[in-house]
């Protein structure tokens, strides 16, 4: 079966393109008197055509692009709309395109519902002010090579409103999810949707065996879920891809989101195998989302005096990050770079960790480090004990943190400590007891140390449970003489 490609494509029209109109015409005119018939016609009537699919795509390099100008994919949109009712044209919608369902029926997921044997495609080229070149053309997606008797070229006259749209760069919805076309923080459904169809095909493609993880993963029991790791589960549940039970259980669902700048991130989705299975592939699934910041700004000393809102039981009244106003209070600050002309200070921001108590009290600080596991802070010299500090009755200390520790100055309160955090936290332990002090120190001393900005390996996985789990003893054995609190840097899925 040839499979074709019908672009419209952002390159520079090619000379020698056959049906070249040397005259400009009424945009709107040329629009439904050209444009829509010109298609109409090789879709309707050229016999390769007949019983195949369409996608209408804007295309740089014979590749459709994830983005282009709101004047060509506005173009797009409606030569699509105007041939989508066409008898025995078929269609390709993508999901993240308006009005796209991405629900499966009984039957299960259907894989074939992206595929294309045609992308119809346009591109759009600035001329003189007031014109527009207009090309449109077909290529063989199968073979990669354009079809020939399908190319036409207009050049168009164009308003001051649609000149504006030309130079307006806007994501193409049919690609949501790429690094152009990120998804935001308000589509997590329509993020998990797509990635369960995404991870779905794998499933029912792949040949190592069934997999099976449990129910109870669905509704977020496990260490390892996150809210899109739910929804994820739930869409996979409806479409049965993949079997879910509490009994046999030979995979788990994780997710992990990975900084690619600011407020992009790359979020994947993997189905791992465990146990006896650990044989068979790992299958995963990746989106871009863009996550905007939400947090507090951490203030400059020695003006900041926010505080977190008073804890509900224990003696840890407040816990946050402030910025210092001199960067030679932190680890590294006080290094010098020399020059044959001056000396400079080191670059970087420089915050720190601050905690006020309603009693006296020996203060231990953490950090949870997303995807690198929990480690104790300590200072520049990395001293085998760990690093305490002691607090007075309703005052604060700081601990500052090295230069270039943070990538974000901006952080909110944590209300839980998971073993599987969804952000970068800072965490303080405090004991208004010394017998609690000890315990609590012999207990830290056996995280792995962070003594600079770098990360550090820390605690994971069950290693960091069985951690928690002792810590949790201390806690509750000395209650009420053991509080803590966190602070959580940046949210991600």
């Amino acid at each position: 079966m040839n499979r074709l490609l019908i672009v419209l494509s952002l390159l520079p029209a090619i000379a020698g393109k056959v049906g070249a109109s040397p005259h400009s015409t009424d945009f709107e005119s040329w629009f439904g008197g050209d444009l829509v018939p010109y298609v109409r016609q090789q879709l309707t009537t050229l016999p390769r055509f007949r019983g195949e699919s369409f996608r209408f795509v804007v295309m740089n390099d014979d590749s459709p692009q994830s983005q282009g100008s709101a004047l060509v994919l506005d173009l797009r949109d409606r030569l699509r709309d105007a041939i989508a009712n066409e008898a025995g044209v078929h269609v390709v919608w993508l999901a993240g395109q308006p009005g796209i369902g991405l629900a499966t029926d009984s039957s299960g997921l259907d894989c074939t519902r992206n595929h294309a044997d045609y992308f119809i495609g346009m591109q759009l080229e600035a001329m003189t002010p007031g014109q527009v070149r207009v090309t449109v053309k077909a290529l063989d997606t199968a073979e990669h090579a354009w079809v020939a008797g399908f190319s036409r070229v207009w050049q168009v006259a164009v308003t001051s409103r649609q000149r504006r749209q030309l130079h307006k760069i806007v994501a193409d919805p049919g690609f949501r999810g790429k690094r152009d076309a990120p998804w935001n923080d308000t589509e997590t459904d329509l993020m998990a949707a797509n990635l369960a169809y995404e991870l779905g095909c794998k499933l029912l493609k792949q040949m190592d065996g069934k997999y099976v993880v449990a129910a109870s993963n669905i509704h977020g029991n496990l260490t390892t879920s996150t809210p899109l790791v739910e929804l994820v589960s739930n869409n996979l549940a409806g479409s049965h891809a993949l079997q879910f039970s509490d009994a046999n259980t030979n995979a788990v669902i994780e997710g992990k989101a990975n900084r690619i700048d600011a407020n992009l991130y790359q979020y994947w989705i993997s189905i791992q195998p465990t146990g006896e299975a650990s044989g068979m592939s790992v299958l995963s699934a990746n989106a871009y989302v863009r996550i905007p910041d939400k947090h507090t700004a951490a203030m400059l000393l020695p003006d900041a005096t926010y505080e977190l809102q008073a804890s509900t039981s224990g003696f840890l009244t407040s816990f946050g990050i402030v910025r210092m106003s001199d960067r030679r209070a932190c680890p590294g600050g006080s290094q010098m770079y020399s020059t044959a002309a001056s000396s400079r200070q080191r670059n970087g921001d420089c915050f720190a960790l601050q905690a006020r108590s309603a009693d006296d009290a020996v203060l231990f600080f953490l950090n949870h480090q997303l995807q690198n596991g929990l480690v104790r802070l300590a200072n520049e010299n990395c001293a085998r004990s760990s690093l305490a500090k002691v607090v007075r009755i309703n005052e604060t200390v700081k601990m500052p943190l090295p230069l270039d520790s943070m990538h974000s100055a901006k952080w909110t309160a944590g209300e839980s400590w998971s073993s599987n955090p969804r952000a970068d936290t800072y965490l303080v332990i405090a004991a208004s007891d010394s017998s609690a002090a000890r315990a609590l120190s012999k207990h830290i001393e056996s995280l792995p140390k962070r003594c600079s900005a770098a990360v550090r390996p820390g605690l994971e996985g069950d290693e960091l449970r069985r951690w928690l789990a002792g810590l949790d003893a201390i806690v509750e054995h000395w209650t009420p003489a053991v509080d803590w609190k966190s602070v959580h840097v940046k949210e991600v899925y």
